[in-house]
């Protein structure tokens, strides 16, 4: 057990910095207490002594250690400054100094009890809560890890001569955001943030998108994640105090994929529970839709999974009404205003032009969405 909680902690580290150093570390302190766990297995179950996985685990787990080690320096200076603002961050400071205590206190016991099953269990116990002390403060970190919105996206939120702007808040519903209040009357938006991105970041697309006469629920995901809110939308639809003729739910990277799964839910609901059109800023479904679907995505975007955005053609998740527009020189950032994502290409147009385009694109595909629904 305290073998895998170290691996996912070590897994949920790689997902954040990225390092291969890092990785390789991680793997080779993993396989080194495989080795050990299987090792006392062997002893408990065989009554047999396998000297090669000891002295595997006595190699391993000091190169994984060191390997880890290395990979701060290797990462350069902001690895070193991710690396103290993580160990510093409340309320993980605390958990991962008592998982080093833990850990301090197992290694004391293994030198100082004997080799009966009641130690060995003491020592695995104290070794297991150390894990877990240990994986619960990498969670901490990894959730209060994210983009943050710039100042011209905070000033958004103050308003402008066209758009108002108000927080939203269903404190039963578990429901916040903003309300973009725009020229327009019968249309609207809910949108969904990007993974790890603070919901404000979107301020700018959202005033744009407002002026052009589509109002908008921007959410507040909780912990930066549209997993933790999928239904948010359906209960801001519910509780809206205007009511619209369309109503279109959309979203950013991961918001985007979770907007088409609530999609999805309420194709499956029925009647008045579909909505008027999807929105996915570089992102992809992930079930079969039918409801019409607007893809916008960058060219310089190398955030956006281009093998399963294909698949998902080639495997018909695409609605029969679809629409995709190509932002030239657009990356996957600049849909937002947040500053530079980590592993994105280099735009060749700022944030306000493809917020720009991106708006006009999305206004354009919703007038003739309901042209031609009057058609129909």
């Amino acid at each position: 057990m305290p073998v895998l909680l170290f691996l996912v902690s070590g897994l949920i580290m790689y997902s954040m910095y990225g390092s291969p150093v890092l990785l390789a570390g991680v793997i080779a302190c993993f396989t080194g207490g495989l080795c050990k766990a299987i090792w006392k297995m062997i002893i408990v179950i065989r009554k047999k002594d396998h000297p090669g996985l000891t002295r595997a685990f006595h190699i391993l787990m000091p190169a994984g250690f060191a390997l880890m080690i290395l990979s701060v320096p290797a990462g350069g200076r902001s690895a070193l400054s991710g690396l103290w603002r993580s160990l510093t961050m409340m309320p993980a400071a605390i958990l991962f100094a008592s998982g080093f205590v833990l850990m301090c206190l197992m290694g004391y016991l293994g030198l100082h009890m004997d080799s009966s099953a009641r130690s060995n269990w003491t020592e695995e116990l104290i070794n297991t809560l150390a894990q877990l002390v240990i994986l619960a403060g990498v969670i901490v970190v990894y959730f209060g890890t994210y983009y943050h919105a710039d100042a011209l996206a905070v000033e958004t939120l103050h308003g402008t001569h066209d758009v108002s702007v108000a927080e939203i808040t269903q404190e039963g519903e578990g429901v916040n955001g903003w309300y973009f209040d725009g020229p327009g009357t019968d249309s609207a938006m809910v949108f969904y943030p990007g993974a790890k991105v603070e919901a404000s970041a979107y301020a700018p697309l959202m005033e744009k998108l407002s002026s052009n006469g589509i109002d908008c629920y921007l959410c507040d995901m909780p912990l930066n994640f549209a997993l933790f809110g999928r239904h948010a939308a359906e209960t801001i639809r519910a509780g809206a105090m205007n009511s619209y003729e369309k109503w279109y739910i959309g979203g950013h990277s991961l918001g985007g994929v979770v907007a088409a799964m609530a999609a999805d839910d309420a194709e499956e609901a029925g009647g008045e529970a579909a909505w008027d059109g999807l929105v996915l800023l570089a992102a992809y479904p992930t079930e079969e839709l039918s409801t019409p679907t607007l893809s916008i995505f960058g060219t310089e975007d190398t955030v956006l999974n281009s093998g399963k955005y294909s698949k998902t053609k080639a495997d018909g998740l695409w609605p029969a009404d679809f629409t995709e527009v190509v932002i030239r020189g657009g990356n996957h950032a600049q849909f937002g205003s947040y500053g530079e994502q980590k592993g994105d290409g280099i735009s060749a147009i700022n944030a306000e032009e493809q917020q720009k385009e991106t708006a006009d694109s999305i206004s354009t595909w919703i007038r003739r969405n309901k042209q031609e629904g009057i058609a129909r």
